[in-house]
């Protein structure tokens, strides 16, 4: 697939505006998979979504990722590097369907249950306390659970079990939850810090298209060129004009 054209990514830019972000994520995601019903995208369990999104975020803007952390020890701004691809390299687990069924056994405990989809996080996002988005999440991914062959409530798992069905999630869906190793210039401090791919992703095309509308300003302002003439342009021939322009 092509990389998306400027007027898409500013088109997508308006749709997500008044949306939370996990509407965000669903929009950018969709523009990567159009031909996808949105039912079939939403029940995509989370890291295989993140991975989704990190191809599109590599075929628009390059593989190169660059943000900023800050220490946790000392709280001094640093700078990461990755690249997308080496990312994207090391998805090597066989990718499931957020439907698939999948098991744990655990001191006599039989439990089925699926993978957390982006349907599963819009439906708790109105939660307050992370320890019950986790339970919520839980139970919603839950199929039956079983103790020495007798049904068991959801809400009375002992916390081994959670533990132990949290684990074979994190298992069979890796790139849920991605984190880089850091390392403070200052201080010496070495942690370790999540990357949220669709905050990243969404922090990256908001500074695009706000860039790119005021490059439209510019252009108008200084030939009188509409706006779908200025976003025909390729950002090559873009840019020689507005360095023209305010050179």
């Amino acid at each position: 697939m092509t990389a998306p054209t400027a007027v898409e990514l500013l088109t997508l830019w308006e749709q997500c505006l008044p949306l939370a972000p996990i509407g965000r994520a669903m929009a950018m995601l969709e523009l990567s998979s159009p031909s996808e019903p949105h039912d079939a995208v939403a029940a995509l369990p989370i890291g295989t979504r993140d991975m989704r999104l990190l191809r599109l975020r590599a075929r628009t803007f390059g593989g190169h990722l660059t943000g900023i952390t800050q220490c946790p020890n000392c709280g001094e701004a640093v700078e990461l590097g990755i690249d997308a691809n080496d990312l994207l390299a090391g998805a090597t687990v066989p990718v499931r369907d957020g439907s698939d069924p999948l098991g744990v056994d655990h001191e006599g405990y039989h439990v089925s249950f699926r993978l957390p989809t982006s349907t599963d996080i819009a439906s708790l996002v109105e939660m307050q306390s992370d320890a019950d988005l986790g339970r919520a999440l839980l139970n919603r991914c839950l199929r039956w659970v079983e103790y020495d062959g007798c049904p068991v409530a959801t809400d009375e798992l002992p916390d081994d079990v959670v533990d132990a069905i949290a684990e074979s999630m994190a298992a069979n869906d890796p790139m849920a939850k991605i984190e880089l190793s850091c390392a403070c210039p200052s201080c010496g401090n070495e942690w370790l810090a999540l990357l949220d791919i669709p905050a990243f992703v969404w922090a990256e095309l908001d500074d695009f298209a706000k860039k790119l509308l005021q490059d439209v300003h510019v252009l108008a302002s200084g030939y009188g060129w509409p706006e779908s003439q200025i976003l025909a342009l390729t950002p090559t021939r873009r840019q020689i004009y507005l360095d023209m322009v305010t050179g």
